[in-house]
């Protein structure tokens, strides 16, 4: 395929229609079918199939887009970097973070940071997965997650510990108790966290421990998510003061959680990269950040 036919392909994709794509594009829509046509010719498979006159992707063209948008997510980087270069623009410092550092965290952080550094800042959010794909690949300079394994080439530094604590509604009967055991759960209404990241395992092994079996009644990787659920009273859920923040005093109270577990958050980079001096006193904003947090929650190390 041509860089013109994934084009295309792309715009298609994201338009979800070839009059959307060519519309997109400035082309004609017999122009974006032919390339469309030629496209699926050298693969050798279709792309597209016609459901009630709407294309819906094959799975290989699902497959193919996440290739495509790294080749034009970069593409489209080296022309901003191009741009800046040709402005004489300060050095652009990547950022790749879980959505509740993003929101929580980072803001603060960047505040400082950019006080003291001439950069400018672009961040993206990911799952824990997304930020290390992103900074393996080089698509961001250091990426902020709650987990992180062990990986040739990548850097990681433990940024912050904070205690895992139970969020539960203020109309909940449990909220009225100083600390919550394991034994409290039994039979409660329970919203789990992320398990492919590993942070609800650590509570899983806890309430095996204790033989106790909660009633899970939905999951959400999101922990600043499961926190908002449980505020609306959907069940009790696990997180920490920087993920309850935006409930807390809005019918969301965080009780103790013994034995006590944490939640450890990681920042990684690829050893030796160009932004390798702004990289580190981000992490450092980072780190200050979040541990005058924990210190004004009392909550932390």
């Amino acid at each position: 395929m041509k860089h013109r036919h994934l084009e295309v392909f792309r715009a298609v994709m994201r338009a979800g229609s070839i009059t959307g794509a060519a519309h997109l594009l400035g082309l004609t829509q017999p122009g974006a079918s032919k390339l469309i046509a030629q496209g699926e010719e050298l693969c050798g498979f279709p792309l597209f199939s016609r459901v009630q006159n709407r294309l819906v992707p094959t799975e290989r063209a699902v497959r193919l887009f996440e290739e495509a948008e790294r080749l034009f997510v970069g593409m489209e980087e080296i022309n901003r970097l191009v741009g800046r270069l040709r402005s004489d623009g300060p050095p652009r410092t990547v950022v790749a973070a879980i959505p509740m550092i993003a929101q929580e965290i980072l803001p603060f952080a960047a505040a400082d940071w950019l006080a003291g550094v001439d950069a400018q800042l672009f961040v993206t959010t990911r799952d824990a997965g997304g930020v290390l794909a992103m900074v393996t690949s080089r698509n961001a300079d250091v990426g902020f997650a709650m987990s992180f394994r062990r990986t040739p080439g990548v850097r990681s530094q433990l940024i912050a510990r904070s205690r895992v604590m139970c969020a539960i509604s203020t109309e909940h009967p449990l909220a009225a108790k100083a600390i919550i055991n394991p034994t409290d759960l039994q039979g409660e209404r329970f919203i789990s966290i992320s398990r492919h990241e590993g942070q609800q395992q650590k509570i899983d092994q806890v309430l095996a421990a204790a033989s106790v079996k909660p009633k899970e009644v939905a999951e959400m990787p999101l922990i600043i998510g499961a926190a908002a659920m449980a505020r609306a009273g959907i069940g009790i859920t696990f997180a920490d003061c920087f993920s309850a923040r935006p409930w807390l005093g809005q019918g969301l109270v965080l009780r103790p959680f013994e034995p006590e577990i944490r939640f450890e958050y990681h920042a990684i980079w690829i050893d030796g990269a160009p932004q390798g001096r702004n990289v580190q006193t981000l992490i450092a904003a980072m780190r200050a950040t979040m541990r005058a947090q924990l210190q004004s929650f009392g909550s932390g190390a």
